[in-house]
């Protein structure tokens, strides 16, 4: 076969499968999936306190007592991201949802289908250590919006069709994907003369987070 053929040949084949085969689509993220009613990372939070003057607070109480100065218009607070936020999908149990149990032993129990429906008010906020949570201080501006409050929440109801088979009960889980951020807030005025707070924790909804529900599965007892 001549040579300038055989070039001409293997050009359109590879021009045919560069055509023939799809571009990589952009996949949603994966976010690690995290218990709602055991979780504790916001309240795991130990921050710092630290004066101009060298005095260095670790005690919540005082910690919150420092922040609170950002509320002041005397003085003024920034907030900085330490290290990469960490996305997560925080499950809870369906409030008001039916357990689907299937526990009878009798031969011949068949598998058992329904529709289950439930909510639970997701809410989001932030502290500063121990069990002492806070509204956000005016101004500060922590994580995606700066809009952290504890009276912040947003209600999902979802329903979905569940299948539990003999021996074992299902329930309903509803998620929601979240925005977990450490920041350090620099503080400039007031007492001393300015602080630095280090080791803040935030958690935070994430806006237009796609519908989070599946079903939980265990043995009967």
């Amino acid at each position: 076969m001549n040579l300038t053929r055989v070039g001409v040949v293997a050009g359109a084949l590879t021009t045919a499968l560069a055509f023939a085969v799809p571009a990589a689509s952009a996949l949603p993220p994966v976010y690690t999936s995290v218990d709602g009613a055991t979780d504790n990372w916001v309240n795991e939070a130990k921050p710092t306190a630290e004066y101009r003057n060298g005095i260095k607070e670790t005690d919540p109480a005082r910690v919150k007592e420092a922040l609170d100065q950002c509320k002041s218009q005397s003085v003024s607070c920034k907030a900085t991201t330490v290290g990469t936020p960490e996305k997560v999908t925080k499950w809870f149990d369906a409030e008001g949802a039916k357990v689907l149990e299937n526990c009878s032993k009798d031969p011949g129990t068949t598998d058992i289908k329904q529709t289950i429906g439930g909510m639970h008010a997701f809410a989001w906020g932030w502290n500063v250590g121990g069990s002492v949570d806070i509204p956000l201080a005016k101004g500060v501006g922590i994580g995606i919006n700066g809009q952290y409050n504890e009276t912040n929440t947003e209600t999902k109801t979802e329903n979905t069709e569940m299948t539990v088979k003999p021996g074992y009960r299902g329930t309903l889980k509803l998620g929601h994907d979240m925005e977990r951020t450490v920041s350090d807030i620099t503080i400039q005025g007031g007492k001393f003369g300015g602080a630095k707070l280090s080791g803040v924790r935030t958690e935070a909804l994430l806006k237009d987070s796609p519908k989070r529900v599946k079903t939980d599965i265990q043995t009967c007892k």
